[in-house]
């Protein structure tokens, strides 16, 4: 009689069962992980991966062409009437102008934090870290890039208001090769921006889950 009498959920598994409905309830019927659980690592996007590869390629390319670039050339100076022209050998050097350093310098670091994000690409923790040194990378590119290009530009064509002369007729080959690095440190600039967007857009995407 008293075994028909016992309240429901009295049973010998009566706190296994209360702890599972307790839990159960919890948070719309989930079942929560328990606390030594692993943490899921974040998807890995491979359009990303290739993009960061592809920038990290670029930046060092662009980087080690203008950091090796040098042309040594002669040229003739004209004198008073009387005396010939003076042959003399100058030398043109990425050193020689800190636009070109910045270039090179800009480049290195977007390097250098392009290999890092690739090798942080599965830690969840490092997901808003390379967002915002994404953001610092496109600052530093587009800039380089706006300094060189200017500057070449003015070897190119130089400046008649202040009686600047082209020197790009007589550094011919330093000057191509100089707007080649930034050509490419360009189009590095560009795959960053649409590798930040993608980033942003995935993050969006699985927002529950971060």
């Amino acid at each position: 009689m008293e075994s028909r009498l016992k309240p429901a959920g009295f049973s010998g598994n009566f706190e296994h069962s209360s702890r599972r409905g307790y839990m159960g309830s919890a948070g719309g019927g989930a079942v929560l992980p328990a606390p030594g659980a692993a943490k899921a690592r974040p998807p890995v996007d491979s359009c990303c991966v290739a993009l960061r590869v592809f920038v990290l390629a670029a930046t060092l390319a662009a980087a080690v062409v203008m950091a090796a670039n040098r042309q040594t050339t002669a040229v003739h100076v004209d004198g008073a009437a009387a005396v010939p022209p003076l042959k003399m050998t100058v030398t043109a050097k990425w050193t020689y102008s800190s636009a070109f350093v910045y270039f090179v310098v800009a480049n290195a670091m977007v390097f250098a934090f392009c290999a890092g994000a690739l090798a942080a690409c599965r830690s969840r923790s490092a997901v808003v870290p390379v967002m915002v040194g994404d953001l610092v990378a496109l600052a530093l590119l587009f800039s380089a890039v706006g300094a060189s290009a200017q500057f070449g530009l003015l070897g190119e064509r130089g400046n008649s208001h202040v009686r600047w002369s082209k020197v790009c007729d007589v550094y011919s080959r330093f000057c191509e090769r100089a707007m080649a690095a930034v050509v490419v440190s360009l189009i590095a600039a560009f795959a960053d921006l649409v590798l930040l967007m993608l980033t942003i857009l995935t993050i969006h995407k699985a927002s529950s889950y971060y």
